[in-house]
């Protein structure tokens, strides 16, 4: 796997000439004005007429030939039009409504207005998309992207079709963005895989990637991995430390090493592009880490026992750890904790809730591992526990779950 940031810069007039905004190194191609050419002989290219806009300073264009109005959106409306683009859907007319950015796999800038593109033929709209810049139409040449340039434009190098060449001199990336307006991409499918956790890391790109908690059998701290030295100066920067970690997948057991996990991801569906996999939220695209470019296998469910009062928080903990792709029971009682632990793999414990289990720990004689969640980090895992996690860390419990049995969490 090589990193994106490893590719030279794609330069493209008018990006800035000062420093890249953070989310910007999303797509490092665009960092400089001018798009380089094939300098062989070539027929002239078609002209059609095009949207175009930025994004982070980047310049793209969609193809205008269905878009059926554009219009200026401010204040209170684009927040009400921001939410529904959220939701999936313009209100109540069940039109589909995007957010231009979000599809893209970028973080955009807070903005106080926008465009909103109607797209449709015949007169009559089929969907509609939010464009953090108020887009300008104008007529562009069209040309084909040459295939050794597509890596550079990670995370949305599916969504490039060509270059568009203004009249002004100027050059953009021209997006294909199937709407039901024109017949989908064949490449691109979506797989209706959802509410399965992942964890979002960093191995090697700038851009995050995504990882299927359900296809991983442990998870090492890479200072622990026998035969590897860890180089402080080696942390990336504002990276935690101890989140740098060698993941083990199940199937063949294949590990990769990754230079910090940085989050739970929030839940979405899987769709390809070709032979790679995306995880596509809410928040942006993820494309999805798999050793081999195959889809590791799912390792066996553990039988899990959340023990914590009935609240929000121990919902959240059940759903959490239903979409890592375990069994869940509920407790209530710790009592009930130390009589079944047999049954289970782990057993969760609020150590917030249960000050005695905190101060005196469990005599065990079963085979479980009991983890504790505390707002307080204890000098000493409390006897019985073999592990103790920060409460409302998510990344810090996956990890736990993560640990081979015997090692200290």
């Amino acid at each position: 796997m090589f990193p994106v940031d490893s590719l030279s810069a794609v330069p493209f007039p008018g990006a800035s000439r000062g420093a890249v905004p953070a989310d910007a190194s999303r797509i490092a191609a665009f960092r400089s004005p001018e798009v380089p050419r094939p300098e062989e002989s070539r027929p002239a290219p078609a002209r059609v007429e095009v949207l175009t806009f930025r994004v982070h300073g980047m310049r793209f264009a969609l193809p205008a030939t269905n878009a059926l109005e554009v219009m200026t959106v401010a204040g209170e409306r684009w927040q009400k039009l921001l939410a529904m683009a959220a939701a999936g859907t313009l209100g109540s007319s069940g039109l589909p409504l995007i957010r231009l950015s979000t599809r893209m796999g970028l973080v955009p800038d807070p903005t106080a207005e926008g465009g909103l593109v109607l797209f449709g033929n015949g007169g009559k709209v089929r969907a509609a998309v939010l464009i953090d810049e108020v887009p300008v139409r104008q007529r562009a040449a069209v040309e084909s992207m040459p295939a050794s340039w597509r890596d550079r434009f990670s995370p949305c190098e599916d969504m490039i079709s060509g270059v568009a060449l203004m009249a002004d001199g100027f050059q953009a990336a021209l997006l294909d963005l199937p709407l039901g307006v024109a017949a989908p991409r064949p490449r691109a499918t979506a797989m209706p895989e959802h509410d399965t956790a992942h964890l979002l890391v960093r191995a090697g790109r700038a851009q995050l990637e995504a990882v299927r908690v359900a296809t991983l059998r442990g998870a090492t701290p890479l200072e622990e991995v026998p035969g590897i030295a860890v180089l402080p100066g080696g942390i990336a920067p504002g990276a935690r430390r101890g989140r740098r970690m060698m993941l083990e997948f199940g199937g063949e057991g294949d590990v990769i090493a990754v230079d910090e996990v940085v989050a739970v991801a929030p839940s979405g569906r899987i769709e390809r592009v070709g032979s790679l996999r995306f995880l596509a939220t809410a928040t942006g695209r993820y494309r999805l880490l798999e050793p081999g470019g195959t889809q590791p296998e799912r390792t066996l469910p553990m039988r899990v026992l959340v023990t914590a009062p009935e609240s929000a928080a121990r919902t959240s903990l059940r759903d959490l750890v239903r979409a890592m792709g375990h069994d869940v029971s509920l407790a209530d009682d710790p009592r009930a904790a130390r009589l079944a632990g047999g049954r289970f793999d782990v057993i969760l414990f609020d150590l917030d809730a249960y000050a005695d289990v905190r101060a005196e720990g469990i005599a065990t004689q079963d085979e479980a591992r009991r983890i504790g969640l505390s707002s307080a980090a204890p000098s000493l895992n409390p006897r019985g526990f073999a592990a103790v996690v920060p409460a409302g860390d998510p990344v810090a419990l996956v990890l736990a779950l993560l640990r081979k049995a015997g090692r200290p969490g």
